[in-house]
């Protein structure tokens, strides 16, 4: 195997680990901050807002990921709005997840007893207050470990950015192949690359805001 093919190689593999990391943490952060919102949202009692959200929903969850970034990319410059790939990337992988994201937090939500909006109004909470107070940190607790695994399907997805350019952690693998030869290694590196990053950055940090959460809930209830 040629030396300076297998140096090239390897350095193009690191660049694509750190690609696929930068991608999968800010599309997460507007996956979870969409999600967040159009969730709130799903389950207003403004029929109009509840309806937009509905159609977001439905859009995102219905339609292709790859397709939606072949809109934000290619599409969308025919009318006068072009986005650099990363920014494509780190936008459109988070969209699309947030439309799954305001799902669970829908079901989370919806899932906290009937007893603690009871308690609520009969306390003359605001609804505002009562959500922010009494409700979301309940529905917390209940979505993180779904949301774990929505954000390990995103970082999965991070391999179509490939389409719009960006040489992410599974093209880098291929490339790497194709210069040695040596598909194998390359692409056995890619396969545990994913499950490693999965394991290392979000699991914990997941399992670490459930014991969080689960803390400040208790410490309230024994207050």
């Amino acid at each position: 195997m040629n030396e300076f093919a297998l140096g090239f190689s390897v350095a193009a593999l690191f660049k694509g680990v750190a690609v696929t990391l930068l991608v999968t943490v800010g599309a997460s952060l507007v996956a979870i901050a969409l999600g967040l919102v159009v969730g709130l949202i799903r389950v207003s009692t403004v029929a109009p807002l509840r309806w937009l959200a509905v159609a977001y929903i439905e859009f995102f969850r219905g339609t292709s990921m790859l397709v939606q970034l072949y809109w934000w990319f290619f599409v969308l410059p025919i009318f006068g709005l072009t986005m650099s790939p990363w920014t494509v990337a780190i936008i459109g992988v988070g969209m699309n997840v947030s439309g799954y994201g305001a799902e669970l937090v829908r079901a989370a939500i919806q899932s906290v007893p009937r007893g603690q909006y009871e308690a609520s109004t009969a306390l003359n909470f605001p609804r505002l207050t009562m959500m922010r107070r009494i409700i979301l940190p309940q529905a917390i607790r209940g979505m993180l470990p779904p949301w774990g695994n929505l954000l390990i399907e995103l970082l999965k997805g991070t391999s179509l950015i490939f389409f719009i350019t960006i040489t992410e952690l599974t093209t880098a693998a291929k490339l790497a192949a194709d210069a040695t030869g040596n598909y194998l290694l390359f692409f056995a590196v890619a396969l545990f690359g994913y499950y490693v990053i999965a394991r290392a950055l979000i699991t914990p940090l997941v399992r670490w805001l459930e014991r969080r959460f689960s803390r400040g809930f208790v410490r309230e209830a024994l207050a």
